[in-house]
C-alpha cells in the first residue's frame, strides 16, 4: 500500500487534485461493532483465565497479598502487550489478561477491607483511574470508566446517598462530550471515558427505576431522595442546553435561548414522575450536537426503556401511569410545535 501511495501521489499533484506533501500513514482502526465483539470476547476469556487460576492455583486465594501481587502482574503484562505493535489478537489477549488481573485485585481489596465496603468500593474506583488514563486501548478505557462510575455509585449507596451519584456521573459524561474537541491530542481518550460513563448512567438509572442498586440488591431510598436525584440530573440537562446554545452563538436575549431553557425545565419537571426521561433526552441531544450515531441510538434506546419500564412498574395504578404518560406526550408535542414556530426554517428545506 505504501508503494502505491508513493507512485500515485506525484500524479495527483500534477493533476491538481491534491496539494502539499504526502500524508503520514495512520493505524487502521476496527469498526465499533468489532470493538464490541472484542469487549465481549475479553469478558469471556477473562472468565476462563480466572477459572484456570482458581483450579490450578487454589492455594493462592488463601493469601491476599499473593492474590494482589498476581493481579498487579497480570495488569502490568496487559499494559506491556498493548504497548507492542497493535493487532487484534494482542488487543484481545491483553484485554482478557487485564480483566482477570483486575478481578483478582478487587477480590483482594474486598477481602482485606473486611466489612468496610465504603473503603473497598472507593479503592476499586481509584484503581480504574490510572487504567483509563494510561491503558492504550479504547475498549479497556470504556470498561475502566464504566467500572469506576459503578464503584463510585456503590460507595455512595453505602451511606444512603446513591441518588447523588447519577447526577455526578451524568455531569462528567456531559462535560467530556461537550469538550471532546477542545483537547485534540486526547480526543480518543476523552471519547472512551465519555462512552463508559454514558453506559454507566443508563445502567444505574435503569436499575434504580426498579428499586435496585447496581448489583441487584434492594434499595431503601424514599421517593423524596429519588426526586432530588432527578432534579440534580435536571440541572445537568440545563448545563448541556446552556452550553450548546452559547456555542451556537445564541444569547439569553434570543427567543430560541429562552424557549430552549423553558422546554428543558418542562422535561425535567415531567421526569420527576416518569424518571429517566431527562437522561435519555440529554444523551440524545449530545448525540445530535456531536453527529454521533452511536450516542443517538443510546439516547433513543434509553428513552424507550425508561418510558416502557415506568408503564410496567407496580407501585401505582395503570390509569394513573397512563395519565402521566399522556401528559408527558402532550408536553413533548407542545415543545415540538413551539420550536417549529421559533426556529426559522428555510423554504428549500421545507420543499416549498
Amino acid at each position: 500500500m505504501s508503494k502505491q501511495i508513493d507512485q500515485l501521489w506525484p500524479t495527483l499533484l500534477e493533476a491538481g487534485v491534491v496539494k502539499g506533501g504526502k500524508p503520514e500513514e495512520g493505524d487502521l482502526e476496527s469498526p465499533w461493532y468489532v470493538k464490541v465483539l472484542l469487549a465481549f470476547s475479553g469478558w469471556l476469556a477473562a472468565l476462563f483465565i480466572l477459572g484456570f487460576i482458581a483450579i490450578g492455583f487454589e492455594d493462592i486465594f488463601k493469601n491476599n497479598s499473593a492474590v494482589l501481587i498476581l493481579g498487579t502482574i497480570m495488569i502490568a503484562a496487559a499494559f506491556a502487550m498493548l504497548r507492542i505493535h497493535k493487532n487484534e489478537f494482542l488487543d484481545h489477549l491483553a484485554l482478557a489478561t487485564s480483566l482477570a488481573g483486575q478481578a483478582l485485585v478487587v477480590y483482594a481489596i474486598f477481602d482485606m477491607a473486611a466489612h468496610n465496603e465504603i473503603i473497598a468500593w472507593l479503592l476499586v474506583a481509584l484503581l480504574q483511574l490510572p487504567l483509563l488514563m494510561f491503558m492504550p486501548n479504547f475498549v479497556h478505557r470504556v470498561f475502566s470508566s464504566f467500572i469506576a462510575a459503578l464503584a463510585f455509585y456503590m460507595a455512595l449507596a453505602e451511606v444512603d446517598s446513591s441518588y447523588i451519584a447519577a447526577a455526578v456521573v451524568m455531569f462528567i459524561a456531559a462535560f467530556c462530550w461537550l469538550n471532546e474537541f477542545c483537547y485534540a491530542q486526547h480526543i480518543k481518550k476523552i471519547r472512551a471515558i465519555a462512552y463508559g460513563l454514558t453506559l454507566a448512567i443508563i445502567t444505574l438509572k435503569g436499575t434504580t427505576l426498579f428499586g435496585l442498586n447496581a448489583l441487584g440488591e434492594q434499595l431503601y431510598e424514599n421517593q423524596t431522595e429519588l426526586w432530588i436525584g432527578e432534579l440534580l440530573i435536571g440541572f445537568v440537562g440545563l448545563y448541556v442546553v446552556w452550553g450548546l446554545l452559547q456555542r451556537n452563538g445564541k444569547t439569553i436575549s434570543d427567543r430560541l435561548f429562552i424557549a430552549a431553557l423553558v422546554a428543558t425545565i418542562l422535561v425535567c419537571v415531567v421526569s420527576i414522575k416518569v424518571q429517566g426521561i431527562t437522561i435519555g433526552m440529554v444523551i440524545l441531544l449530545l448525540g445530535f450536537s456531536r453527529t454521533n450515531r452511536i450516542l443517538i441510538a443510546l439516547g433513543i434506546i434509553s428513552l424507550i426503556f425508561y418510558i416502557s419500564s415506568y408503564y410496567y412498574l407496580l407501585d401505582t395504578t395503570l390509569i394513573h401511569k397512563s395519565l402521566n404518560l399522556f401528559v408527558v406526550g402532550t408536553i413533548f408535542l407542545g415543545i415540538r410545535w413551539l420550536m417549529t414556530r421559533i426556529i426559522p426554517i428555510d423554504k428549500e428545506v421545507q420543499g416549498v
